[in-house]
């Protein structure tokens, strides 16, 4: 597995490319070009990925991850009326137009995976637009791909998951603008940047780092160095544990190193990524064929439902055989005499009444299997959603899927509702989330009032 990272500062563009999985990989290549002009330019992108393909002879180079430097991007910590990631992104956009230094058509921005401890509470990084699409484009023409952008901020998360810091820790880092984090329960709590200049005056970085690590209570937590911190710095934190850079790369190449890491430990961005309009898209397309593969295992397993379904209604028509052959022997006992009865006693008019009660009970006066299957298939709402299972016992359709929202199960349960009518009842049985935490699984009841029994 190839995995290539990109940092830009303000006066070099650099490259490391990782070969290997887990624990075995290693450094394949690593490769740095001087900007022209402050961080780079079309020819500077173009003299890096040459210089990358020409140490790489003979490989197909994969998609790149670039990761900008705080000095041209912008955090701010925003609070929303929601707790989860993926309804965040969907709204952070509106809390940040007008609190930018930039145009708010300029921003692109994403959220930082956030901390358990401060639910609701985000923090999001931006950057101006044109820029991170100038130089994406500039390396697409290069013919380096380049597959997400994220910032030094994520780099730095995954150098300190490469190494194995505690999950509660401080990470400060030098490359060379100078960043803190204080991560937490798989998330990031807190978040500052500042610019190398401040250095030479270190005492607003310390004391940042002293309440960025402090609890309250108890010890504080360890603080970790990545980089090469200023001597005023490094003095100042004695407590400090300094990361040696990975064998082969040097200090100033550890946010590339950080960004080639994205693909190897996905959960810890969350998916960060400032998205490109070109990366828009081609996430609108991906989409487009995630609905589509969706809409084909539906398909799938409707067709898979509709077999054992069919073998379902010839259970109940053997249920129903049973039921006639009880009836010609209570009418065989009832009147043994006659042949074809023409008008029953009273005790058999009870006996017929009591085989239907249990007809009912049986479920042999349902709608046919393949008819609730249509009717629960057509009730599908758009959207990542599949049916992974259905079963019938007479006039009880069990359904059970994923989906990508718990909106869409309640969509589905409402659209079941309205297709069966006012004489079914329709109930989530249950809905929790996948072990990948990914989607929602499901379980949805559909019967016919007066019809239910204890499940």
């Amino acid at each position: 597995m190839l995995t290539i990272g990109i940092s830009i500062t303000r006066d070099r563009m650099s490259a490391v490319a990782l070969d290997g999985t887990g624990p075995s990989a290693r450094v394949a290549a690593v490769a740095e070009h001087a900007c022209a002009e402050p961080f780079g330019n079309a020819e500077d992108a173009a003299a890096l990925a040459r210089e990358l393909a020409g140490l790489l002879p003979g490989k197909p180079l994969p998609g790149a991850v670039i990761a900008l430097p705080p000095a041209i991007t912008y955090i701010r910590p925003i609070t929303l009326p929601v707790s989860d990631l993926a309804r965040a992104r969907a709204i952070h956009l509106a809390e940040l137009e007008g609190n930018l230094p930039i145009e708010d058509e300029e921003i692109l921005s994403d959220l930082l995976p956030p901390s358990p401890e401060a639910p609701g509470t985000f923090l999001a990084v931006a950057s101006r637009r044109s820029f991170v699409e100038k130089t994406v484009e500039a390396f697409r023409e290069a013919g380096l791909r380049i597959d997400r952008v994220v910032t030094d901020h994520v780099a730095l998360m995954l150098l300190g998951a490469d190494c194995e810091v505690p999950g509660d820790s401080v990470l400060f880092a030098a490359f060379p603008d100078l960043l803190l984090l204080r991560v937490s329960g798989g998330g990031v709590r807190i978040a500052r940047q500042f610019p190398a200049a401040l250095a030479d005056s270190p005492e607003e970085i310390l004391s940042a780092v002293r309440e960025t690590a402090g609890n309250g209570e108890g010890a504080p937590a360890p603080v970790f160095l990545f980089g090469e911190a200023p001597a005023a710095i490094a003095d100042g934190m004695p407590e400090g544990t300094v990361v040696p850079a990975p064998g082969g790369v040097s200090p100033g190449l550890l946010p590339a190193y950080g960004a080639a890491l994205v693909q190897r430990f996905p959960k810890i961005t969350a998916g960060f990524s400032l998205r490109t309009s070109a990366e828009a898209a081609s996430e609108k397309e991906r989409g487009r064929r995630r609905t589509l593969e969706v809409a084909i295992a539906g398909g799938v397993a409707i067709l898979l439902a509709i077999g054992t379904l069919w073998f379902a209604a010839w259970a109940e028509g053997q249920k129903a055989t049973k039921a006639r052959a009880l009836v010609r022997k209570e009418f065989t006992e009832a009147a043994p005499d006659v042949r074809n009865v023409v008008q029953a006693g009273t005790q058999i008019k009870e006996k017929v009444a009591s085989l239907r009660r249990q007809q009912k009970e049986l479920g042999t006066g349902a709608p046919p299997p393949a008819d609730l299957l249509l009717m629960a298939s057509q009730a599908l709402p758009q959207g990542e959603i599949a049916l992974r299972e259905a079963a019938i016992e007479g006039a009880r359709l069990r359904l059970g899927g994923e989906a990508r929202e718990a909106p869409l199960v309640e969509s589905y349960r409402s659209a079941l509702s309205g297709t069966f009518g006012p004489g079914w009842t329709v109930t989530v049985q249950e809905s929790e989330g996948t072990a990948k935490g990914t989607s929602l699984r499901f379980t949805i009841l559909v019967e016919r009032k007066g019809d239910g029994r204890v499940s």
